[in-house]
C-alpha cells in the first residue's frame, strides 16, 4: 500500500472528508522510507477543532492520528497554546501528503518558537555570559525533544523509531527546518552565526533578563504540560496512555544525545565545551601537557578566599594561572558585603550570576580597549574559571610605598581608567584598590569583575575606591590622591559623580574601611578640589 493510500485509509477510518482537510503530514519511520517502525499522521482541518488523538488500525505502520483545526495548529506552532500536542510532531522527520507549503510554514514557525524558548532558557541560566556561547543547531532539536517526550509519552515510540534507530537520517531531515528558523532569528537580531554555530546577541540577552523572571524556565515547562493535557481532554501522561490503550512503548526511556554537549564557550584558548567538568590539575595536564605531580596549586591568602594560583613549567618557562571558584551564600564575603551595604549598594550573591558577570565583562572590557585577564577555561558545573595570571602589584601595595608625586601620578592614571569605564556605562560594583593591578609589563589591569554591571552606580564606585585607597596612602598624601584622581576622572567621567560620591551615606557605609580622621581629610580634599 502506497503512502497516499495509507493516508486515505486513515481518513476513511476516522470519517474525515478530504474536502475539509487543509494539511496532512506523516511523521516517523515512513517519512524516512522505512515501512517498518512506528509512524503517525497529523491532519489539520479547515474547521476549528481541538486536538484529538486516535488509535488507527488499517494503515500500519501508521498507528496514531492527531486531528485538529488549522487555526489550532498554527497557534500551537507559534506559541505552544496546546502545549506542543500537535506542533511537536514536527520535531520528527515528516512527509507532506497535503499542502507541502503549509507544512513547511508551520514547521518553521514552530521551530522558531522552540529555538527562541531554548535561547531564553540558556540566557536565564548563563545570563550575560550567554553572549560567549556557541550553540550547535542540534542543541535546539534535542533540548526540546527531550523535554517534550517527558510531558508527552505518546511521542516516545516515534522518537525511538527515528532518532534511536536512524539517528543520522532523522537529524539531517529535522535540522533543515531549524536552520531556516535560525536564519529568521538572525535577521531579527536575536542571534549571530559564527561558522556552524550560533550565539545570542546583546539584544535578546537584555530583553530576556529584563522581561523574564528567573523561575520562567520551570514554570514554562509546567505550563506546556498543563496546556497539552487540558486541550487534549486528558488529565495526565498516564491518562493519555489509558485512553489509547496501555502500551509499554510509552514507558521506555529514550536514548538521545545530551544537548549540553552541543554548546561551547569562547575563551582565549579557543572554543571549549561548556559542560566539561575538569578540575584544576586535570585541565592543566590536558591543556599544557604537564604531569599532574608537577603542578603546584596554592590557595589565595585568607580563610574565606576561593582563589588559587597554579604554577608549572612549560617549555622551560614557569607559567602561572589564576583560578577562581564562585560560591553561593556560603561565601561569607558577599553575604557580609550585602548586609553591610544594604540600602546603598546591591551586590550579586548567586555564584552563577557572579561568574557570568566576570566572563562577560572580562571580554567586554578587552573589546573596549581595557586590559583584563584573558579567560582560558570555564568549568560551568563547578563554577570555576581559569584566567591569565597578571604579574604585578595592586593599587593598595603601590600606594602603601608611594611617595609624593607618585601618589598623584598613580591617582591620575586610576581616575582616568575609571572615568573611561563609566563613560562606557559600566560600573565595577566592587571598586576597591585590589581590582587595579599595575603589571610588571606596564599596563594597568582590571580584575575581579564579578560585581560589574550596567546599573550606573558610578558614584558608589568612586566613593569605594577613594575611601578604600586612602587607607593605604600616607596621611600627608591624601590630598594628592584626591586631586590626582579627579584630574584623571574628569577626562572621561562626569564631575557630578565625584560630588555625589561624597554623600555622607557612602561615608557611613564605608566607615569600617578607613579611620575617621582620614575619611574627613579625604572628603574635604575632594570637595575643595571640585571647587577649583
Amino acid at each position: 500500500m502506497r503512502l497516499e493510500e495509507k493516508v486515505a485509509s486513515v481518513e476513511e477510518e476516522l470519517g474525515i472528508s478530504r474536502s475539509n482537510v487543509k494539511l496532512i503530514t506523516v511523521h516517523g519511520s515512513l517519512a524516512l522510507g522505512k515501512p517498518t517502525g512506528e509512524s503517525l499522521v497529523l491532519i489539520a482541518l479547515a474547521d476549528k477543532k481541538p486536538p484529538r488523538f486516535h488509535r488507527v488500525t488499517r494503515a500500519r505502520p501508521i498507528d496514531l492520528a492527531i486531528v485538529l483545526g488549522e487555526e489550532e495548529l498554527r497557534r500551537d506552532a507559534e506559541r505552544e497554546e496546546l502545549g506542543g500536542a500537535a506542533a511537536g510532531v514536527f520535531l520528527l522527520p515528516y512527509v507532506a501528503v497535503v499542502d507541502e507549503n503549509l507544512a513547511a510554514e508551520v514547521e518553521v514557525l514552530y521551530k522558531r518558537h522552540v529555538a527562541l524558548e531554548s535561547l531564553q532558557n540558556l540566557i536565564l541560566e548563563h545570563r550575560l555570559a550567554s553572549q560567549r556561547l556557541l550553540i550547535n543547531p542540534a542543541f535546539f532539536l534535542y533540548d526540546k525533544l527531550r523535554r517534550l517526550a517527558m510531558i508527552n509519552p505518546l511521542i516516545r515510540p516515534y522518537v525511538k523509531s527515528t532518532f534511536e534507530l536512524l539517528p543520522s537520517d532523522s537529524q539531517a531531515r529535522v535540522l533543515k527546518g531549524f536552520e531556516k528558523a535560525l536564519e529568521i532569528l538572525a535577521k531579527e537580531g536575536m542571534i549571530i552565526r559564527e561558522r556552524s554555530a550560533y550565539s545570542p546577541t546583546e539584544k535578546i540577552i537584555s530583553k530576556t533578563l529584563s522581561e523574564t523572571p528567573a523561575y520562567a524556565k520551570i514554570s514554562r515547562e509546567l505550563e506546556h504540560a498543563f496546556k497539552l493535557y487540558i486541550n487534549a481532554n486528558l488529565s495526565s501522561p498516564i491518562e493519555s496512555i489509558r485512553e489509547l490503550g496501555f502500551d509499554l512503548r510509552y514507558l521506555k526511556p529514550l536514548k538521545l544525545p545530551e544537548p549540553s554537549r552541543m554548546i561551547e564557550i569562547k575563551t582565549a584558548l579557543g572554543a571549549q565545551p561548556l559542560f566539561v567538568d575538569m578540575g584544576i590539575r586535570e585541565f592543566i595536564a590536558k591543556t599544557y601537557g604537564v604531569r599532574r605531580n608537577e603542578i603546584e596549586v596554592k590557595r589565595g591568602a585568607g580563610v574565606l578566599n576561593s582563589t588559587y594560583v597554579v604554577s608549572f613549567n612549560s617549555d622551560g618557562k614557569q607559567v602561572k594561572i589564576f583560578v577562581k571558584r564562585y560560591l553561593n551564600w556560603t561565601d561569607f564575603k558577599w553575604v557580609a558585603a550585602w548586609l553591610w551595604a544594604v540600602g546603598v549598594k546591591n551586590f550579586s550573591l548567586l555564584a552563577s550570576i557572579r561568574m557570568s558577570n566576570e566572563i562577560y565583562f572580562v571580554n567586554k572590557l578587552i573589546e573596549l580597549g581595557f586590559n583584563a585577564a584573558d579567560i582560558l577555561h570555564v568549568n560551568w558545573p563547578r563554577k570555576i574559571i581559569f584566567q591569565k595570571y597578571i604579574r604585578g602589584r595592586d593599587l593598595a601595595k603601590v600606594m602603601r610605598n608611594a611617595g609624593s608625586g607618585e601618589v598623584r601620578e598613580k591617582s591620575v592614571q586610576i581616575g582616568e581608567i575609571l572615568g573611561r569605564l563609566h563613560q562606557n556605562g559600566i560600573s565595577m560594583g566592587d571598586c576597591n584598590p585590589f581590582s587595579f593591578i599595575f603589571s610588571d609589563d606596564g599596563p594597568v589591569y582590571l580584575v575581579d569583575l564579578e560585581q560589574c554591571s550596567y546599573d550606573q552606580t558610578f558614584s558608589w564606585d568612586v566613593a569605594e575606591l577613594l575611601y578604600y585607597t586612602s587607607r593605604y596612602v600616607r596621611p600627608e598624601y591624601v590630598e594628592e590622591l584626591a586631586e590626582g584622581f579627579i584630574e584623571g576622572y574628569v577626562k572621561h567621567g562626569q564631575p557630578g559623580e565625584i560630588e555625589k560620591s561624597m554623600d555622607l551615606r557612602y561615608a557611613r557605609v564605608l566607615a569600617p574601611l578607613t579611620p575617621l580622621r582620614i575619611q574627613i581629610r579625604l572628603r574635604e580634599s575632594v570637595l575643595n578640589a571640585l571647587k577649583r
